[in-house]
């Protein structure tokens, strides 16, 4: 069994993670992940580093700006957690999405169900995500990535 405060501090973190897309500042995200942290798919594209993450996700705002307000809902669950050492660990997780543009209420269509597999590091005493890959698993008909991960700026 996993030890329970690390199991709250990776709820914690993973929370944060979805309420700065949806909510929050996702530009932000970039400093929940380690100073050379990466995120990526499985499909081989990656952002590595806070300053590549940080600009996928300006990427993403630009996109946004041309399309007008984004509604999206980000919920994970099924959270699984491996202690590796005092100051790392490895989980999965699963994304249920909910988004589309424009300003809510929209109707209650999922639009993507992915695998998360992250690698977790306790940094100056806060846990970040050291690296994040997403495998999609089911995709809505009216799914369209946002998110240009490993593009080059």
């Amino acid at each position: 069994m996993t030890d329970p405060l690390l199991r709250l501090e990776i709820e914690a973190l993973i929370a944060e993670f979805a309420w700065r897309i949806d909510r929050g500042d996702p530009a932000s995200v970039a400093d929940l992940f380690a100073p050379d942290g990466w995120y990526g798919r499985s499909t081989g594209e990656r952002s590595v580093g806070r300053d590549a993450i940080r600009a996928a996700y300006a990427a993403r705002a630009e996109r946004q700006a041309e399309a007008g307000v984004r509604t999206a809902r980000h919920l994970f669950t099924n959270l699984r957690l491996e202690r590796r050492d005092a100051d790392s660990a490895a989980g999965s997780c699963i994304l249920l999405l909910f988004a589309a543009d424009g300003p809510p209420p929209h109707p209650a269509v999922p639009l993507l169900v992915q695998d998360y597999d992250d690698t977790y590091r306790r940094i100056d005493g806060s846990w970040l995500f050291a690296s994040r890959a997403v495998a999609k698993v089911f995709v809505g008909e009216n799914f369209a990535p946002v998110l240009p991960l490993g593009a080059t700026a």
